[in-house]
């Protein structure tokens, strides 16, 4: 019963922003439970119900779409990417990257992202657009 009352909270969806929030780096799930005010079980099984995904499969997710947008907007070597999205190292990057999108990141970088899901494509899309205009 309290799951469903904490799930229907207003303040639920802030909360979870606070702990999923991006710009804190890399972290383990138990901080961004705390940064949730949510013990770790809990904070797990709503970012799974809200989500669809658990926090650690999110953080990884946003790290790897980050560094998508990096690839085809800087001029940064892949190394240097991967360790400015959170990645130990160059290899474990790729390893993930391959996974996730299927092609490399060098290869990703040489095709401008046509081997990206349409939804993800249209994203960066509008991103760079609006980024565009607002250099201009």
């Amino acid at each position: 019963m309290q799951a469903r009352q904490v799930n229907r909270d207003s303040e639920t969806p802030g909360r979870l922003r606070r702990g999923l929030n991006a710009a804190n780096g890399r972290q383990d799930v138990n901080a961004m439970a705390r940064k949730a005010c949510f013990s770790q079980r809990q904070f797990h099984r709503l970012t799974l119900d809200v989500i669809g995904e658990t926090p650690a499969a999110h953080q990884r997710r946003v790290r790897l779409d980050r560094a998508a947008w990096l690839l085809l907007t800087t001029h940064a070597t892949v190394l240097d990417i991967a360790l400015e999205t959170g990645w130990e190292s160059h290899e474990v990057f790729t390893r993930a990257f391959r996974a996730e999108f299927g092609i490399t990141p060098s290869a990703f970088r040489k095709d401008r992202g046509k081997s990206l899901p349409p939804s993800l494509r249209a994203g960066f899309a509008i991103a760079l657009n609006t980024l565009r205009k607002n250099h201009a």
